[in-house]
C-alpha cells in the first residue's frame, strides 16, 4: 500500500479541452496525417476548399493546382454525368456513400476513388473521404476475366474437335471435286472462295483449341528486340501507320513460346493498325520491372519484360471497355475476315498461359494502351543458376 494518496484529477469543465483534440492545430494534424484522400469543397462553386496531402500523393497535383480548377475538370469524362448527380443529391441533405468515379492524374493517367461525402443541413460546405480503390478494381476485373474464360474452356475444346473433324471432310471433298475432272473458270471460282471460307474455318479451330490446352510447349528465353520489330512492320506494312520503337537495349530475355507471343503482338498490332485507318502512330515500349509481391495482381513477385503498344485512335467506349476480352464479344461485322470475336481472348489466354498478364486501359478520344507483362531472365539471374552447378 503507498503512505499516501495521489489526489484526484479534477474533471475538465465544459471550457477545458480535453488532451487537446478541440485544438485546431491538432485537428490540421489529424486531417494531414490522414492516409485516406480528405478534402473539403463549395456545393455552389464546386471547388476544393481544402485537401489533405494523401490527395496531392495519390493524383500527383500541388495543392495549388487542384485548389485553382473546378473539381469536374479532374473527373474522368465518363463519370462527370453521374458524379453531378451525385453532388445533386449532396445538396439536399442526402450523404453519399461509396461512390466511385475515377480522377485525373498529373500523369494523364486515371485513378479510381471511392468516396463517402455529407453535407450540414442548409450548408454549402461538403466533407469528404475518399480511397484509392484502382488496384482492387483491376484485381475484380482480371479475376472476373479469368472465371469467363475458364467457363468457356471445356466447351471451346470440344466444339473444336467435332469441328476440326467435319472439317477435314469439307476439304477433302473440295480437293476431289478437283480432281473429278475439268471445271469451268465459273466453277472454279466457287472451289477457290469455299478453299478460303474452309482455312479462315481452320484458323478459328486453332484459335479455340488454344482457348482449351492447358499448358505451352517450347518456352524458353527468347530475346524479343527482333521479332517485335519485325512483327510490328509487317502488321502495318501497307497502311498509313508508322511504328515508334523505344526498347531497352539492355532488354532481358522473356520466358516465351516465339510463335505464340508473335501471334499476340501481330493481333494487338492489327488492332491498332484498324483504330487508325487514317494513319497515325503506333508506339511501342519495351523495357525490364522487377515487381513487388502485390504491385501488379495476380503476379507474383519477380523479374518481367513489359511490352506497351498505344495507338493513337478514338479509344474504346467505357461501356464497352469490360467486355474486350469476353470470348466471342466484338465490334466488328461478324463472318470471314472481320471479327470473330476472339482476337483478344486468344491474346489474355496465351499470355496468361506464359504466367503473364495482359491490361488494357482506354478512354474515347485518348487511344488505348494494352501492356503485356511476360516473365523474364536477367542475367544476373543466369549468373546465379550457373553458380548454383544446375
Amino acid at each position: 500500500m503507498p503512505d499516501h494518496e495521489s489526489p484526484a484529477r479534477a474533471a475538465p469543465t465544459p471550457q477545458q479541452p480535453t488532451d487537446g483534440i478541440d485544438n485546431l492545430g491538432d485537428r490540421a494534424k489529424l486531417f494531414d496525417l490522414s492516409l485516406d484522400l480528405l478534402c473539403i469543397a463549395g456545393i455552389e462553386d464546386g471547388y476544393f476548399k481544402q485537401v489533405n496531402p494523401s490527395v496531392t500523393r495519390v493524383l500527383g497535383w500541388s495543392r495549388e493546382e487542384l485548389l485553382s480548377r473546378p473539381i469536374h475538370e479532374f473527373m474522368h469524362p465518363d463519370d462527370r454525368e453521374r458524379t453531378l448527380q451525385g453532388r445533386a443529391r449532396l445538396a439536399e441533405g442526402i450523404p453519399v456513400r461509396n461512390f466511385e468515379n475515377r480522377y485525373l492524374c498529373k500523369d494523364g493517367s486515371y485513378r479510381w476513388l471511392s468516396w463517402q461525402s455529407t453535407i450540414e443541413p442548409g450548408g454549402k460546405t461538403v466533407f469528404a473521404i475518399a480511397r484509392d480503390i484502382t488496384e482492387r478494381r483491376q484485381t475484380d476485373q482480371i479475376r472476373l476475366m479469368i472465371e469467363k474464360l475458364e467457363s468457356n474452356r471445356i466447351l471451346a475444346g470440344g466444339l473444336a474437335h467435332d469441328f476440326n473433324n467435319l472439317l477435314t471432310s469439307l476439304l477433302l471433298n473440295l480437293e476431289m471435286i478437283g480432281l473429278s475432272g475439268p471445271c469451268t473458270d465459273h466453277q472454279k471460282q466457287h472451289l477457290q472462295q469455299a478453299g478460303e471460307a474452309a482455312q479462315a474455318a481452320r484458323l478459328l479451330i486453332r484459335q479455340l483449341l488454344d482457348l482449351s490446352h492447358e499448358s505451352m510447349d517450347w518456352i524458353k528465353a527468347t530475346n524479343l528486340t527482333g521479332l517485335l520489330e519485325q512483327i510490328l512492320e509487317q502488321s502495318v506494312a501497307g497502311s498509313p501507320v508508322k511504328v515508334r520503337f523505344s526498347v531497352d537495349p539492355k532488354l532481358w530475355p522473356a520466358q516465351i513460346e516465339s510463335e505464340r507471343i508473335g501471334q499476340v503482338i501481330h493481333r494487338l498490332a492489327l488492332n491498332a493498325r484498324e483504330a487508325m485507318p487514317a494513319g497515325g502512330t503506333l508506339h511501342l515500349d519495351a523495357l525490364n520491372m522487377e515487381l513487388e509481391s502485390g504491385q501488379l495482381p495476380p503476379l507474383p513477385a519477380g523479374p518481367y519484360v513489359c511490352l506497351r503498344l498505344r495507338d493513337e485512335g478514338p479509344g474504346i467506349p467505357a461501356e464497352v471497355l469490360p467486355k474486350v476480352f469476353d470470348p466471342y464479344f466484338s465490334t466488328k461485322p461478324r463472318g470471314v475476315q472481320k471479327g470473330m470475336g476472339l482476337g483478344l481472348t486468344f491474346c489474355h489466354v496465351i499470355v496468361q498461359k506464359h504466367q503473364g498478364l495482359l491490361t488494357l486501359d482506354s478512354s474515347a478520344g485518348k487511344g488505348t494502351t494494352v501492356s503485356c507483362y511476360l516473365p523474364a531472365t536477367p542475367p544476373w539471374q543466369n549468373d546465379m543458376t550457373d553458380a548454383a552447378g544446375i
